[in-house]
């Protein structure tokens, strides 16, 4: 079977997605486009801290939050999605990473690749494997305790095509595991599923 258009990878940050995104690129002529580079890395400096853009919100009741973002933040989220739209119109297959945060994203995502054929990958990892690598990281906002939060965010509202553990298993793998899945799939494909599931439900 042929490869999909789009391969996209939803994570909590810090999970191991862009490293894969290289891993699978190494092995197909895939494009990427990644999150880091086209949101965070484009996005102007006064965004960050900003309630248009990306923040940290004031605790919840639980005492634990993580990054969220406003009204210019979405913006180029959307732009971000098009683009890969776009790509794919181009002719070119696309590597995707994505830590969608919230049910709004994702369905944009629904909508903005309508009639593309993505094969949808949720990247895990545990949760102290996950707070090791954000402390480690000196480019990305971190609130402590946030790990555990950012996993169950970002996968709460997805339907997989795949789901894959990075916590020990090298990229190599990982890879090679997503496409010998993306070849050898059969039925409607996650996306297809999640709006058949909003059009019935009324919000696709």
């Amino acid at each position: 079977m042929k490869l999909p258009d789009v391969i996209l990878l939803n994570g909590a940050t810090s999970v191991g997605k862009s490293q894969l995104t290289l891993a699978l690129q190494a092995r197909l002529p895939f494009i990427r486009l990644g999150l880091d580079d086209f949101v965070y890395h484009c996005a102007p400096a006064t965004w960050f801290g900003a309630p248009d853009g990306f923040f940290v919100p004031l605790p919840r009741e639980d005492g634990v939050d993580i990054v969220d973002y406003g009204a210019d933040a979405l913006k180029i989220w959307r732009a971000f999605h098009r683009a890969v739209r776009v790509s794919v119109e181009q002719g070119l297959g696309v590597v995707v990473d994505d830590a969608i945060l919230t049910r709004e994203l994702l369905d944009d995502w629904l909508a903005a690749l309508d009639g593309v054929d993505v094969f949808f990958v949720g990247v895990h990892c545990t949760v102290e494997e996950l707070e090791l690598r954000t402390l480690a990281r000196r480019d990305r906002m971190h609130v402590v305790g946030g790990a555990a939060k950012g996993i169950k965010r970002v996968h709460a509202h997805a339907v997989y095509d795949l789901e894959i553990d990075s916590t020990a298993t090298p990229n190599s793998v990982l890879a090679a595991q997503i496409i010998a899945a993306a070849e050898t799939r059969s039925g409607p494909s996650a996306f297809e599923r999640m709006r058949a599931v909003a059009s019935r439900h009324g919000s696709a």
